[in-house]
């Protein structure tokens, strides 16, 4: 058993018992507001009633009508719901709470459009999705900061904080490089948290199967005239299989303060992650194990409600990566090798043996300011952004200077590459009688790959006050990222001649809703054009990075959502029933001897359907249902293509909840399918947790 110092020396150690088996709005905080055209027709789980949740740290959404007031962000001009021509979807803090999983990636995948594909479980490590595009065609943002890592997609979901501290969070289903600037491509994820100037202290610990165990601590107080928001928290486990334990750590800080000028945030946020990588890559490879260390902060400012509403603000973010093909846990650094059981040293190949551990830093620096006004026009937005992304390895970038890994033991870092980019945006927004109107461009500069222009807009007409259409058309482009560019390894290898992909999204859509009923429906179409897939001859060994065809990809989302507030037959059997269904096809032009790793392999049918009910005042219980058929397929450890098989999860949370404490009992998978949804991964079955979280104030 390792303890992990020979990989890690200035940082604590994480320690493993792997073998013992015993055990904000961006769309608000950028001020562009945001559609949540499809929130209660696409949302999962849906908040429950005020009665139900009278805790003082919980947000309801039970009036229809006050939704059609909320202001939303789906572009950069501000718009109420019943006017904007986007599909957003919202999910509050009561129905975050009230969800069946204790983890952000699980509870993303209850959003029609939206495709989680798992390596690790309980959010070890997941790619997100929307519409079919890749996990790097999606921006991922922590209270309107951008948080995609460079390196690789793989890292964008690593954020410092776990599910109990988010306030809100927005899915901007669609293109959206013509608001936030590039990797927008096919959608945008903003993660809120939110200060506040009440004080209290919440506690919380989720134990499980397989050794799991979450804790958390958190606080909100106020200090004059600013309010602060910080955590910790703890989650691990030992592993549904073999090479599965994990250990994660969290810190993170949020303060506000409401001055005179206006809104000033702050906020900070620390990671460690480390786990078992059972296959995550190649199945060749079982003995994986990554670890993943990150800092940011940023600062900014808003003014709003004036005659010129300004925004502006800065961030930095630190990333560290340390991939070992072979886990240390099971071969040893001796004399310049990696040696198990005293005579198997690791090796790719006869004679070949292991040079060592990927280390990895990459660093971002960013900076933005923006401005909206009205006039006879209607509304004017314009801004500027600022971003430089730098990155130190060993394994990605052109030779440099040599430096030692920071926090690693042997790893040394020598080679770089950086790159910096600006961007000039300018967007109108008009109303006329039953139509609005907006459209904008984004003017984009790359010191790698020079300018870029993604323009577009949105129409929408309103057929009565119940009832809306609307079409959209938008440009979206994305960078490669240094994986894509530079990484040899045993089955990859980079290409550093790519070029950006570049898309046009199609979009029309249908809004329907009433005091209980909302009905959504939207059909679009994306033409991406030097389409970045790792793809490689059947003759050949390793998978190439190519800007390979034109991908066409085209689908439909519906959604329905019922709410029974008022409704008193219908009161005790449900307090909300949803429904979504997302059909996707991709198409590609490719000879038979190609193999393409990503393109072709996507979510095909989404079904989902979930409900939440209240069976006394203090006892509820939620579920959802999802069912899923994706195309594609992927080699196995003999090379041989497995198509995916089509499978369904159910999953279910038993809640007592109290104005002072909450216990819980949750379960994911509880048919327990045996299945896979990203190479070949095999992800747990039932897993059972249960919890209790106490409230002081």
């Amino acid at each position: 058993m390792m303890n992990l110092q020979s990989g890690y020396r200035t940082q604590p150690p994480l320690v493993f018992n792997r073998w013992s088996r015993k055990p904000y709005a961006i769309f608000r905080s950028l001020n562009r507001v945001i559609n949540i055209g499809v929130l209660t027709g696409t949302l999962t789980l849906l908040a429950a009633p005020e009665k139900g949740y009278a805790q003082t740290d919980t947000i309801t959404i039970n009036n229809h009508q006050e939704i059609d007031e909320v202001l939303i962000s789906s572009n950069r001009t501000p718009k109420v719901y019943r006017e904007a021509a986007r599909i957003v979807t919202i999910l509050p803090k009561a129905e975050i709470q009230a969800a069946p999983t204790s983890n952000l990636q699980d509870l993303l995948k209850y959003v029609a459009s939206v495709d989680i594909r798992q390596r690790g479980a309980q959010g070890v490590q997941a790619d997100v999705s929307i519409r079919g595009g890749s996990n790097e065609q999606i921006l991922i943002l922590l209270n309107g900061i951008p948080m995609n890592d460079p390196q690789t997609g793989h890292h964008n979901l690593n954020l410092p904080l776990d599910l109990s501290n988010i306030e809100r969070i927005e899915i901007l289903q669609g293109p959206g490089s013509r608001i936030y600037g590039p990797n927008a491509l096919s959608g945008a994820i903003n993660i809120i948290t939110n200060p506040q100037t009440k004080q209290n202290l919440t506690l919380s610990t989720t134990g499980g199967q397989f050794g799991f165990y979450q804790g958390t601590i958190s606080t909100q107080f106020q200090l004059k005239s600013t309010c602060h928001f910080l955590s910790a928290s703890t989650t691990s486990s030992d592993g549904y299989i073999r090479n599965t334990d994990f250990k994660n750590h969290n810190l993170f800080y949020h303060g506000g303060w409401d001055s005179h000028l206006g809104r000033f945030d702050w906020q900070w946020g620390y990671l460690n992650k480390a786990f078992g990588a059972n296959s995550f890559y190649t199945a060749v490879y079982p003995d994986q194990f990554e670890q993943v260390r990150n800092n940011f902060t940023s600062l900014s400012f808003k003014n709003q409600n004036r005659p010129i509403n300004f925004q502006a603000q800065i961030y930095w973010k630190r990333n560290h990566d340390r991939f070992e093909l072979f886990r240390e846990d099971d071969y040893q650094y001796r004399n310049g090798y990696f040696i198990k059981d005293e005579n198997d040293t690791a090796k790719y190949a006869p004679g070949s043996y292991y040079p060592g551990h990927n280390y990895h830093m990459t660093d971002i620096l960013g900076a933005s300011a923006n401005t909206s006004f009205q006039s006879k026009l209607g509304t004017t937005s314009l801004g500027v952004d600022y971003r430089f992304e730098h990155i130190y390895s060993n394994k990605l970038g052109t030779l440099t200077d040599t430096i030692n890994a920071p926090g690693e033991t042997r790893g040394k870092l020598f080679k770089e590459d950086s790159r910096k980019y600006a961007d000039v945006y300018a967007e109108q927004s008009y109303k006329y009688k039953k139509f609005d109107v907006s459209a904008g461009m984004l003017v984009h500069f790359n010191n790698q790959y020079h300018w870029f222009v993604n323009g577009g807009g949105e129409v929408g007409y309103r057929l009565n006050p119940q009832m809306k259409t609307y079409i959209s058309i938008n440009q979206s482009m994305r960078m490669p990222t240094f994986t894509d560019l530079y990484y040899d390894g045993p089955t990859n290898k980079g290409n550093p001649d790519l070029k950006p992909e570049t898309a046009m999204t199609y979009e029309w859509g249908h809004k329907a809703s009433n005091s209980r009923l909302r009905v959504n429906g939207a059909i679009f179409f994306r033409d991406t054009k030097n389409a970045i897939d790792w793809v490689k001859d059947t003759s050949e060994t390793k998978y190439t990075t190519l800007n390979y065809t034109r991908l066409l990809t085209g689908g439909f989302e519906l959604a329905a959502q019922l709410n029974s507030t008022g409704w008193k037959p219908m009161e005790r059997l449900f307090e909300t029933i949803s429904c979504s269904y997302t059909f996707l096809n991709t198409s590609k032009n490719i000879p038979d001897t190609i193999d393409s790793y990503y393109s072709l392999d996507f979510l095909k049918h989404k079904l989902n359907v979930s409900g939440n009910h209240r069976v006394v005042a203090a006892l509820g219980f939620s579920w959802s249902f999802t069912f899923y058929n994706r195309n594609g397929g992927y080699p196995d450890i003999n090379n041989q293509q497995i198509n995916y098989k089509t499978y369904s999860l159910f999953d279910m949370k038993l809640f007592w909840t109290k104005p002072n404490y909450e216990l819980y009992l949750e379960g994911q998978n509880l048919f327990n399918t045996k299945y896979d949804d990203l190479g070949g991964i095999t992800q747990p079955g039932t897993w059972i947790k249960a919890g209790l979280k106490w409230r002081f104030s």
